[in-house]
């Protein structure tokens, strides 16, 4: 009979030693930014023409040329005008047939009035300091790297 006991027992206390709580896993969904999708017309306030952008009140502030038909620049739209709207130091300048485009960077350097201006392509920024441009930048790599 004792030896009964313990077969009985011996049972029962491996089962209950088994046994273990069983967790639920909850879902958390993940964050998700979700781009809003902008449009130059939110940065109205900011245009600028080729033969105005010299004309800005400010000592310090960004000129940033693009094109609507630049892969690029549709590319880089979001970003840029979201940093116009929050720095409120970056002025747009729509490409033209008549905007002058060359391959040296330097050739802009110290220009203090438009017809002095060279562009590297679409998109170009460049960085104006007491009236005279210190920064010729083209690409989106470049811009963004400006901006950060």
């Amino acid at each position: 009979m004792k030896m009964l006991k313990k077969l009985i027992f011996l049972p029962i206390m491996i089962l209950l030693s088994s046994c273990f709580e069983q967790t639920q896993q909850i879902y958390e969904p993940e964050e998700v930014d979700i781009e809003v999708e902008r449009s130059y017309s939110e940065v109205k306030d900011f245009e600028l023409t080729w033969e105005s952008m010299f004309d800005v009140n400010r000592s310090t502030y960004y000129v940033y040329f693009y094109s609507v038909t630049c892969e690029h620049c549709k590319e880089l739209k979001n970003y840029i005008v979201e940093k116009a709207l929050e720095r409120e130091d970056i002025y747009f300048v729509k490409g033209s047939s008549t905007d002058q485009i060359t391959t040296d960077p330097a050739k802009s350097n110290n220009a203090g009035n438009p017809e002095d201006i060279w562009i590297l392509g679409y998109p170009s920024l460049i960085k104006i300091v007491e009236q005279k441009c210190v920064k010729n930048l083209a690409g989106i790599n470049q811009i963004k790297g400006e901006l950060k």
